[in-house]
This record gives structure tokens, C-alpha cells and sequence, in this order.
């Protein structure tokens, strides 16, 4: 089986905007441990953003502030016709814009989307090892610490086309050659997919 990951492509497409701040609607959820200083802040739910730079919405948009995904309502269309999933979606609204002539009103719907399948990431079959590890909150480091190519935990993927390590890795999104080739297909714009080491 084929696997990806599923990623906005807007260090290479500068053409994009991109989300460059956030701005709740929703609960946020803000935590820090003690043991190791480890600490996030994001929304719960739906939000809204303010866009920089680029010259056209694209399908993935590129969020800086927190690696959130967000994909416009034609690529989750496409998806859902398709039965791609499982996915939980929330509303996301362009509300403000500053270094580009792109203008809120024009903006495509877009969803933040937690995706709801599972799969476990193999650390050391990916090339990895723990460096450090919080008992407290599960935070760690890895050396290296950036995993080029993902292996996988034998039998740990639930047969989901978009899927995730909600343990290890909860933003990094996966999926199937399938969720490639329909983007491929309906001109999808900056998506990046990438094969993993499972491929």
C-alpha cells in the first residue's frame, strides 16, 4: 500500500496566501507542563484568519501560526463525493489580509480539518531514535529531529484513506494514493504529497 503525506506546498508555491494569524471562534485550547515547559495554544474549533502575501487562494492553505489544516470546501467536496475520510470539520473565515491585494470577501469557503483515522509511527524504523521523552505529557525529540521518511507500525492502520498518529504525531496527515490521484485529478491547488518509507 501506497501511503502519503498530505501537507500545503506554499514554501515552494509562493503564489499562495497564507493564514497568518489566527482568531477564535471557539474554545482555545492553551496548555504548558511543568515538567518539561512543553506548551500550545490553538482554538478548539472554528476560527478565523487573517491572510499574507500571495497572489491567489489556494485549495491547502498554509497556516503559520499553528500547523492547523486547512483545506477549501471544493477539495472537502471532492473528498466527501469520494468517500474519503473520516474527518471532523469546522468553520474557517478570511477576515482581515495585509501584504497582498487579495481581498477577505473574495475568499473561498474553508474548513479546518481533524482527521478522524488512525495509524501508529514506527520511530526507529523511520530512521529515528527517542532523545528525550516527558512521562508528564508525552512531549519528545527525536534525533534526527526531523523525520524524512515515515514507516509504520505493522497492522496499525484502521484502512482510513486520510489518517494520523494522534499520539505521536497529531498534525501530520497521511493518506492514501488514492486522496493523491483525486487531487491530481480535480487540479487541487498547493498540495504536497509525499511518499513515506512504507511506500
Amino acid at each position: 500500500m501506497n501511503f502519503y503525506t498530505l501537507t500545503d506546498n506554499t514554501s515552494f508555491e509562493r503564489e499562495w496566501t497564507r493564514a497568518a494569524s489566527l482568531h477564535s471562534r471557539s474554545r482555545v485550547i492553551d496548555w504548558s507542563c511543568p515538567d518539561c515547559g512543553a506548551a500550545a495554544s490553538y482554538p478548539a474549533g472554528a476560527f478565523d484568519v487573517t491572510i499574507e502575501g500571495g497572489k491567489g487562494y489556494p485549495d491547502c492553505l498554509g497556516c503559520s501560526p499553528y500547523p492547523l489544516k486547512i483545506f477549501s470546501g471544493r477539495m472537502i467536496d471532492a473528498w466527501e463525493k469520494n468517500g474519503i475520510g473520516p474527518l471532523v470539520k469546522f468553520p474557517v473565515g478570511v477576515i482581515a489580509a495585509r501584504e497582498t491585494a487579495l481581498s477577505p470577501k473574495d475568499a473561498p469557503q474553508y474548513f479546518r480539518v481533524e482527521v478522524a483515522g488512525v495509524i501508529m509511527v514506527d520511530i526507529p524504523g523511520s530512521g529515528g531514535s527517542f532523545t528525550r521523552l516527558c512521562s508528564r505529557c508525552g512531549t519528545f525529540m527525536t534525533e534526527p529531529m526531523l523525520i524524512r521518511k515515515f514507516a509504520f507500525h505493522a497492522r496499525s492502520w484502521d484502512g482510513s484513506s486520510l489518517f494520523r498518529d494522534h499520539r505521536l504525531f497529531p498534525r501530520v496527515v497521511f493518506c492514501t494514493a488514492a486522496v493523491k490521484h483525486l487531487s491530481e485529478r480535480e487540479q487541487h491547488t498547493n498540495c504536497r504529497f509525499e511518499a513515506t518509507a512504507d511506500e
